[in-house]
């Protein structure tokens, strides 16, 4: 997928058949981040059935709206962030792209920081040095798994296809040894259906979350296909039931542990543990498969912050900012650690879900203002569609995260007023956060652009 300019993909050029897309995404949600995100408290905390039920909840909203981002993709040829635009106009998508590299850069160091954990957890079935006796381990484990990434993320398109559907197909068979060993390993515990719907709704909103981190990449790989209803069809089912999957599997070994917090083994280290103890044989294979799901999924987070950065900086090359993200996550792998993974997700549902209700709403809803990608103009190496930025769409964009933040008891503007020595206390909305941002983003959006007229097209400066 060596298409670095930012503008349409020739309909030529677009190769990926549904059968792609869908591996692309079942492949990324086969990751060992999705078993850690089933187990996380606030979604095992409600028990086994209630937890299976948000599953559903959560993966029907979030990827209802990838299904929807990755249609206009398919549509228009263009990759995510250059689809903000219509929306917030040429500045005002500076927004959504910076977060986005950022989210990415943090996404690239979290998976290799985790690949490091679990190959120091396998090496003490497999005779190899592990961290606590040669510390220098650390650094060699995050700096092989970025190596490989890197390779992959350089691979031509057709190099590029053919593993992503194998090692997707790899992965479906490791992942069914692995359920089966976990399944095996641990009793199932009773189906207690006394969490109400608020509960579960409020449940799921760690499940939309993992899915909304994936929302801003949807059309970057979408745009190489020709047919957007399929191309939906393809992203919404691949993620949902590769997603689903490993969600339900940490909830599982979470609630059949009666884990409430997190201490020195989560459920998905419990995982691979489970698979390192079963014998040599399941210690490898456990290898193979945190090896191949690191690889995979930070393949997608490198090649997508590259792309959006060239929405940013046009003069950034594919090659150069593939290298770039890789060093630069593997820095930041070096110094993470395991509590900060529920609050930085959770910070990308407040951050991309009311910034893509708008997106989406500008692109569907009948307003008049036709998506035309032949009526784009060309200026200063990037495509724009209008100058300046949409004040409605950015005020409904604060609207959004500040009812987000609101619902989930103000953790994020907590934490900041706390470094300031300010305390900020706010229970948590009963149904969670998601639905509450979702349809106040909208309402926001919808009125302003009533009350404030939109800026008239104009070149911008860069």
């Amino acid at each position: 997928m060596q298409h670095s300019e930012l503008r349409p993909v020739p309909r030529d050029s677009r190769r990926l058949r549904p059968a792609d897309l869908f591996f692309i995404w079942f492949g990324a949600a086969i990751a060992i981040s999705e078993i850690w995100g089933g187990g996380l408290p606030s979604l095992a905390g409600v028990g086994l059935a209630a937890g299976l039920v948000a599953i559903l909840l959560g993966r029907v909203i979030g990827n209802g709206l990838m299904g929807a981002m990755a249609a206009i993709g398919a549509d228009s040829g263009l990759p995510t962030m250059i689809l903000t635009r219509p929306a917030f106009g040429i500045r005002g998508s500076y927004l959504p792209a910076a977060f986005n590299v950022l989210q990415l850069l943090g996404w690239t160091g979290w998976m290799l920081f985790v690949g490091y954990l679990y190959m120091d957890k396998l090496a003490e079935y497999t005779g190899l040095p592990v961290s606590s006796e040669l510390p220098l381990m650390k650094a060699v484990w995050i700096i092989l798994l970025g190596g490989l990434c890197m390779l992959w993320a350089a691979g031509g398109q057709r190099f590029w296809q053919l593993v992503q559907r194998s090692s997707a197909i790899l992965l479906f068979l490791l992942s069914l040894a692995m359920t089966w060993i976990v399944l095996r390993s641990n009793a199932l515990p009773a189906l207690d259906f006394s969490a109400g719907p608020l509960q579960m709704l409020a449940a799921a909103d760690v499940v939309v979350a993992m899915s909304i981190s994936w929302l801003p990449l949807v059309a970057d790989y979408s745009r190489f296909s020709n047919s957007p209803r399929q191309s939906a069809r393809a992203t919404f089912w691949g993620y949902f039931v590769g997603g689903s999957w490993m969600y339900a599997v940490g909830l599982l070994v979470a609630t059949s542990q009666g884990i409430t917090a997190f201490g020195d083994v989560t459920p998905d280290q419990m995982v691979i543990q489970t698979m390192g103890q079963a014998g040599t044989a399941w210690a490898l294979a456990a290898i193979v498969l945190v090896l191949i799901s690191t690889v995979t999924t930070t393949f997608l987070d490198i090649y997508s912050c590259v792309v959006s950065s060239q929405s940013l900086l046009p003069g950034i090359r594919e090659r150069e900012g593939n290298i770039i993200v890789g060093i630069l996550g593997i820095l930041i792998a070096l110094f993470l650690d395991t509590a900060i993974f529920e609050p930085f997700l959770l910070a990308i549902g407040a951050i991309f879900l009311p910034i893509f209700v708008i997106v989406l709403l500008w692109h569907y809803l009948p307003t008049g203002r036709g998506f035309q990608v032949e009526q784009i103009d060309r200026r200063g190496g990037s495509y724009w569609y209008s100058g300046g930025f949409s004040l409605a769409a950015l005020l409904a964009w604060l609207t959004g995260f500040l009812v987000y933040d609101w619902a989930r008891g103000f953790s994020s503007i907590a934490y900041f007023a706390s470094l300031a020595g300010v305390t900020i206390e706010s229970p948590p909305f009963a149904c969670g956060s998601s639905l509450p941002c979702i349809l106040a983003s909208a309402a926001a959006y919808l009125l302003l652009t009533r009350i404030i007229p939109a800026q008239s097209p104009s070149a911008p400066d860069a």
